[in-house]
């Protein structure tokens, strides 16, 4: 078949464990791929076929909410270290992101007796509950002490309603200071994490299909998320983003396209 214009519009890479390997292994069997069976990176392998160039197909999606209910976003997000790393307000792929930032990936959500609750999306499992602090960073391998020392801080600060370390909204700031205190794991390989890819071709603000040195391939174009566009990495995500960038930069593409294959038509005169 041969067209003046061709859109890509193919979706991203999540179902092909080739191209998951090379680019992005973090999304390997622990993790539970977010796609259909047709995101499989078929218009990305096209597009490099005929030299286009790719952006972020190292980031990804990848999430284990913590939440409903929100008053978990009361507590402390630790690293086995027993420090905290992020708001824990943040938008949970936000979230969930820098806990895989973490030394092996190992994070945990500290809640205190008036503020622990089953979450509404089981995704998280509760570890188990303790009387004591000490018994708790044993319990969990972390070193002693450094649990205590970041309880202690954040309920100090909390008490005045503040959160000066990582600035969480006043609304999801209490201290965690009433025991028992119960664990819930965050950690990969533990929470039920789900994902999908968030790399592409790298095109125009038009829908052009760019080679790396930035010049056009001419006729092609691309949308969607086998394009790169707004989600360049999970930090930066929220839900609908994809869908968002995929419908504005779809009508860019395709009145491009259009206007160029029109503009391409010469009349064949009988």
């Amino acid at each position: 078949v041969r067209a003046k214009s061709v859109v890509l519009t193919t979706g991203g890479f999540v179902m092909n464990p080739e191209m998951l390997a090379q680019y992005v292994p973090q999304l390997d069997k622990r993790v539970f791929a977010l796609g259909s069976s047709h995101d499989d990176g078929t218009g990305i392998r096209l597009g490099q076929s005929v030299g286009a160039a790719t952006k972020h197909m190292d980031q990804a999606f990848m999430t284990a909410p913590a939440y409903p209910p929100a008053k978990l976003l009361t507590g402390l997000i630790v690293n086995r270290n027993g420090d905290r790393f992020v708001a824990e307000d943040s938008y949970h792929a936000r979230t969930s992101a820098y806990a895989l930032e973490q030394p092996d990936c190992v994070a945990y959500l500290i809640v205190d007796s008036r503020h622990v609750e089953m979450p509404a999306m089981p995704l998280i499992p509760l570890i188990d509950g303790w009387e004591d602090v000490a018994e708790m960073e044993t319990a969990l391998g972390i070193p002693a002490g450094r649990l205590q020392a970041s309880l202690d801080r954040y309920n100090a600060d909390a008490a005045r309603g503040e959160d000066p370390e990582f600035h969480k909204a006043a609304t999801y700031v209490a201290p965690q200071d009433t025991g028992p205190w119960a664990a819930f794991d965050l950690s990969l390989g533990k929470a039920f994490y789900s994902g999908f890819t968030l790399g592409g071709l790298a095109i125009s603000a038009d829908g052009h299909v760019l080679r790396e040195d930035g010049s056009v391939i001419a006729g092609l174009y691309a949308a969607g998320a086998c394009a790169s566009t707004i989600a360049q990495d999970a930090k930066g995500y929220a839900s609908g983003t994809q869908l968002g960038a995929g419908s504005f930069f779809g009508r860019r593409a395709g009145r491009t396209a259009a206007a160029k294959a029109i503009a391409q038509h010469v009349p064949v005169t009988p």
